[in-house]
């Protein structure tokens, strides 16, 4: 059967048949040729709302659907085989359709120079505005100065490998994403100063910190995995909440190695949850809470829990991060 010629057809039928294509057939289909990019960019389904993450684990490019179904494109390094070439960012890279990855990979000189073209390459044609997720490696991290120069701070930065000194500074002085989702800093680093300048901070190792740190933070959200808290602290934060401190918190999630809820709660405006609520926080998952409700001095609200099996205490206030009220 002969190939369809496509670009020979009406306009109107052109635009028709673009609309209908699937996510995962608009990459292949816009390496065709520059004229089949701008029409494919300009007359696909816009009606989805699409997220763009870069995985520099894997080395991969992934366009995210709101159902979290990923499209994604493999960046790897060396030479490959004798296989189709195409233009990207002028780049002429060697691709194939993995049926094992159900995806595409690509081949590069330079990984991260290639991270960073498939980036900018589906970004310009699905209309993406920002990368809104990357997980970086030691070896992946200069694409934090890319992500710096175009979008400022305003994306989640995610790390599985635990940082050396100069890593955990270097990301926390340099870089610090409105989200930073950090398995591991360094042994004991010392965040009390960080503490100032990030907006959403979740740590899965342990630090450095001090009760007066956590009195004089800036933070929005924070998770704090493996640090020890006793009840007496937790009690001396939330009533610092409560006559006003801490002004930019929302959500707080600790570890706590001994808690008493009446001797906690004791000297604060408190009452019991009538109804269990949902909340939404950036930093982490929906969060159930049914147990307790505390008022500030000026009204506003948070819920409050400790979940005796596992040792945490979750504090939420209210507005949640999507805007949700009590």
């Amino acid at each position: 059967m002969p190939a369809l010629p496509i670009l020979k057809l009406p306009i109107i039928v052109l635009m028709k048949i673009l609309r209908t294509i699937d996510i995962d057939t608009i990459f292949p289909i816009s390496l065709c040729s520059r004229k089949m990019y701008y029409l494919v960019k300009n007359f696909r389904d816009k009606t989805i709302p699409l997220k763009l993450r870069i995985d520099g684990e894997d080395s991969r490019v992934e366009v995210v659907t709101p159902e979290y179904y990923c499209h994604q494109v493999k960046v790897l390094e060396g030479k490959s085989r004798n296989i189709e070439r195409v233009n990207i960012n002028s780049h002429l890279v060697p691709i194939y359709r993995s049926r094992k990855h159900l995806g595409w990979k690509t081949y590069w000189n330079d990984r991260v120079k290639g991270l960073q073209s498939i980036m900018e390459y589906i970004l310009d044609l699905f209309g993406i505005k920002n990368v809104t997720t990357i997980i970086v490696t030691p070896d992946t991290m200069r694409l934090l100065d890319v992500l710096k120069e175009r979008q400022g701070n305003d994306y989640e930065l995610v790390s599985c490998t635990h940082l050396s000194m100069k890593q955990s500074h270097f990301i926390l002085e340099n870089h610090p994403a409105k989200i930073l989702r950090i398995c591991g800093l360094s042994s004991n680093f010392p965040i009390g100063k960080y503490l100032q300048t990030v907006h959403s901070l979740s740590v899965g190792s342990t630090l450095s910190i001090t009760l007066d740190d956590l009195l004089n933070m800036n933070c929005v959200e924070l998770v704090l995995v493996s640090n020890h808290f006793t009840g007496a602290e937790i009690k001396r934060l939330l009533q610092h909440w409560a006559i006003g401190g801490l002004r930019r918190l929302k959500y707080l999630s600790l570890w706590v190695s001994d808690l008493n809820m009446e001797d906690v709660l004791g000297e604060l405006t408190h009452t019991r949850m009538t109804e269990k609520r949902e909340y939404q926080c950036k930093i982490g998952r929906s969060v159930s809470f049914s147990d307790r409700l505390i008022t500030r001095n000026d009204g506003v609200v948070a819920s409050f829990k400790y979940d005796q099996q596992y040792r945490r205490v979750e504090f939420g206030v209210w507005p949640d991060s999507e805007g949700n009220q009590y």
